[in-house]
């Protein structure tokens, strides 16, 4: 292995299969991580190619897993879950865990019952053993009828102050129990009227800037992350996705708005991105557009794996500089998200 494969893998985050210590195929991830030093994962409750289980199954079995995780990949792990509340919770009912609101839900609570739900979750993810929370959503109900947020209950307000407010109670409950945030889908995806898991969705004509870069602007010194999503404003750039424009991620997110924590794309298996650029480049795009974690959730109907991502990096791990320091800066970046 090289140093510079070792160094993009320090910039990756990737989905493993497996609930237990000893499935094969777990094992077989986990070596390709190991043998490209990623130390970041996310888990999901459900597989989308085969639609059964993944790596939830009950409280007791999830700790395991995350410390097997550990156990295997070294120092400075960080497990990662997409847990928003309603219709987007890896931790579930189904599994033996509490059931948490959607975001709409949430935001109905008086203040103090906002902030006891809050310190719930983020209490539970902890004693699971995760790290980053992809949430809250921060995405305005600009739509609400588009099918990914609007529709799915997955937003907390129409009203930017509202949900702004709303975000920050998350966030300050999980900062409490050492988890780190991630906010999402930069620069907004609360007007599109097509699902980013399904195909690249430009929102060029419906984007209400205004009310949707406002919680990015409010939150945007807080100890959080921020998720790219894979929609397109042509204003900005009209080539690339937020996901893998160095003029959204770089010049805007971090010029203009002075955005100085870590920046995680959407998953890059997603069809908003697979659609048009192969894995290789979706991830040297990502990489040339500024981000710290490339996430590639092997969570597709593609059956892309690990050990797929892992000789795509490969491939083109010798056309990419600035590997050491940008791999550098991005490890102290998500280390300052989850660790006191």
């Amino acid at each position: 292995m090289t140093q510079e494969l070792r160094e993009l893998g320090a910039m990756m985050m990737l989905g493993i299969r497996g609930a237990e210590p000893g499935d094969p195929e777990l094992d077989e991830d986990l070596d390709a991580c190991v043998h490209a030093s990623v130390r970041k994962v996310v888990l999901f409750d459900r597989d989308v190619a085969t639609a059964g289980k993944r790596n939830v199954q009950s409280p007791d079995q999830v700790r395991v897993l995350t410390d097997h995780v550990r156990a295997r990949l070294g120092e400075n792990v960080a497990v990662a879950v997409d847990q928003e509340g309603g219709r987007v919770q890896r931790l579930s009912e189904a599994h033996g865990f509490q059931g948490w609101l959607s975001a709409r839900e949430f935001a109905l609570l008086h203040e103090t019952a906002q902030a006891e739900h809050a310190r719930s979750m983020a209490g539970t993810l902890r004693d699971a053993g995760i790290d980053l929370n992809f949430a809250p959503c921060v995405d305005v109900d600009v739509n609400p009828t588009s099918p990914v947020i609007g529709a799915l209950g997955r937003s907390f307000s129409s009203d930017a102050d509202e949900l702004t407010a709303c975000a920050a109670r998350v966030i300050k409950a999980h900062r409490e129990a050492g988890i780190g945030c991630v906010l999402k889908h930069f620069p907004g995806h609360g007007s599109a009227m097509v699902d980013s898991h399904h195909d690249l969705v430009d929102v060029s004509d419906t984007w209400d800037g205004h009310r949707e870069l406002q919680p990015y602007r409010m939150l945007a010194h807080e100890r959080v992350g921020v998720m790219t999503g894979h929609v397109v404003l042509t204003e900005f750039d009209a080539d690339f996705p937020a996901s893998l424009s160095h003029k959204l991620t770089t010049k805007f997110l971090r010029g203009e708005l002075g955005f100085e924590g870590p920046v995680f794309t959407d998953a890059l298996d997603m069809e908003g991105v697979r659609a048009r650029w192969s894995l290789s480049d979706s991830i040297r795009l990502g990489f040339e557009a500024g981000a710290d974690v490339l996430v590639h959730a092997c969570n597709s109907r593609r059956r892309e794996y690990a050990p797929d991502v892992v000789r795509a990096m490969e491939r083109i791990v010798s056309q990419i500089d600035d590997l050491s320091a940008r791999s550098e800066r991005s490890r102290e970046r998500v280390l300052g998200l989850h660790k006191p």
